[in-house]
């Protein structure tokens, strides 16, 4: 068997059985609550291979009307209109911005505007997102009308992801062709979640545009022609790659990681290498910067924390015979009140925010002795756990479960205190009716009441495809772009991590799409 047969076998039976394990934890997690790792595992057995002869279905077939292999010259030699790009997709996103003037201003804002008219900032949200959110309420504010400054920032916002769209496809047809640019255009313009998250206030939106044109200039560097490596491209991975760490702090651990595995292909195309170097270098001397500026503290260490402030929880709640008197007491302690009680499987929030961080980090070996002997006890709760916590970032569930909306919009007034002594963001929707009808059908579930239309929404199955067009780099030896296309997996096992599942959390996933599913041009790898 020659190598190539051997290295698309080894990808596709790997691809098998890593969406079969997904699919059997993930069927028993929704349908059951709790896992049954046996069966699951002797399920994943038997799904491996139809599931592997399925990837090589997909990967092998004529897929070139959709998927162009080979690069295509823009039409009359010209370059990319990206400046008319943005403004067609700004154009698409502006029925939005009418529908819930000024925005949707949910999630975190009331947090992060606290920081600004408070002047008591923390490193719990990013400093360089807070401020620019901050500034342009503050802005509008100081001209008389806190709704300007909130409409002032969803213009922005608007414009910066546009732009970032657009240049993206720049990056796409010079890699790929104007067809494939011009897909890439009508799926940043049409896509729903486009629409919808082009005005809110989070910044998992700035960071997604920010992600999806740092992938793609990333994969143009590996595919540049070593001895043609531009500057202005390194220099733009580096600036914007540093952009989009500053957005999320959890990018940072990603690309650290990224870095290494990019360490092969750099040996060969040093610009990526340098690029991604710079960016990193880069972000954290800004945040430095920007954290001293302003005084910030810390975040509180439970955020990271999740799993096992989850596990506890479960342990002690459903398997506390198994516990001592001793460990019962510990987890009390850590949890105030039996905070234990409110543990929800989807997400770690309730009983997170009463856990005692402090308490913890005065003895943190005595709260990881702890740790390992309930694990030792329960280690099926610690698994269901983790399973309950993650199951849609890694399985197409067919109805939406976790707490909380999917996508938050309109107005938040939550969490608004003393320090708001002035009034807060109002809504100047002009189709009030159609705000309404989003929030419930589209925010609430995800749309998964609707047939079709909400598996384009629905988390696991955008995870799905991004994992299978990674694994697509590795079936055909493409080894550059393979490294490369590891940032966004990189950066879904940072969120498997974190305290629940929201579409804004999807959303980065989702803005890259198109740039991994973008054919690799005229510089087709050779297998080594």
């Amino acid at each position: 068997m020659d190598g190539g047969r051997a290295r698309k076998r080894v990808t596709a039976l790997t691809g098998g059985a890593l969406f079969a394990l997904f699919a059997s934890f993930g069927w028993q997690i929704e349908h059951g609550g709790e896992s049954r790792p046996l069966t699951a595992l002797l399920t994943a057995a038997l799904l491996t291979l139809p599931a592997a002869a399925l990837l090589t279905a997909l990967y092998e077939g004529n897929w070139r009307r959709l998927l162009p292999r080979r690069a295509e010259a823009p039409r009359g030699g010209r370059p990319f209109p990206a400046r008319r790009a943005a403004l067609l997709l700004a154009a698409c996103y502006t029925p939005m911005f009418l529908i819930t003037c000024p925005g949707s201003f949910a999630y975190d804002v009331p947090f992060q505007l606290r920081q600004v008219f408070t002047g008591a900032y923390s490193t719990h949200h990013p400093l360089i997102h807070t401020l620019l959110l901050g500034g342009c309420v503050a802005l509008g504010r100081a001209l008389g009308s806190i709704d300007l400054g909130a409409a002032l920032y969803t213009l922005v916002q608007m414009a910066l992801l546009a732009s970032c769209f657009a240049l993206a496809c720049a990056s796409i047809a010079r890699r790929c062709g104007a067809r494939a640019a011009r897909r890439s255009l009508a799926f940043f313009a049409l896509y729903p979640l486009h629409m919808l998250f082009s005005v809110n206030a989070t910044k998992d939106v700035l960071f997604g545009g920010c992600f999806a044109l740092t992938l793609a200039l990333a994969l143009e560097l590996a595919q540049a022609p070593q001895e043609r490596t531009d500057g202005r491209l390194v220099a733009g991975l580096a600036a914007v790659g540093a952009l989009m760490m500053l957005l999320r702090n959890n990018a940072v651990y990603a690309a650290a990681v990224w870095l290494l595995a990019l360490i092969p292909a750099g040996l060969r195309r040093r610009g990526l290498l340098k690029g991604a170097l710079l960016a990193i270098a880069l972000s954290l001397a800004v945040n430095g910067a920007l954290t001293a500026a302003t005084g910030a503290v810390r975040g509180d260490l439970s955020e990271m924390l999740s799993w096992p402030i989850q596990q506890l929880a479960r342990a002690r709640l459903t398997q506390s015979e198994r516990l001592s008197e001793e460990e019962c007491a510990e987890i009390d302690a850590l949890m105030p009140g039996e905070a234990w009680r409110e543990y929800d499987p989807t997400i770690s929030d309730p009983v997170k925010f009463a856990f005692d961080t402090e308490r913890m980090k005065a003895d943190p070996g005595g709260f990881l002795r702890l740790y390992v002997r309930v694990g030792l006890k329960c280690p099926k709760a610690y698994l269901d756990a983790v399973l309950a916590l993650t199951m849609p970032f890694y399985y197409p569930y067919s109805r939406y479960m976790t707490s909380g909306y999917y996508l938050q919009m309109g107005i938040s007034t939550e969490q608004i205190g003393q320090w708001c002594g002035f009034d807060w963001i109002a809504s100047h929707s002009l189709f009030p009716r159609v705000l309404a009808s989003l929030s419930w059908r589209f925010g609430a579930q995800g749309a998964m009441q609707i047939p079709v239309v909400g598996w384009l929404f629905n988390t696991g199955v955008i995870v799905w495809v991004m994992l299978a067009l990674v694994l697509r780099e590795a079936y055909f030896g493409r080894w550059r772009r393979f490294a490369v296309a590891l940032l966004p997996v990189l950066l879904w096992g940072t969120y498997l991590l974190g305290p629940v599942m929201a579409g804004r959390y999807a959303y980065p996933f989702v803005c890259v799409l198109p740039v991994l599913a973008a054919g690799p041009g005229a510089d087709r790898e050779k297998t080594p």
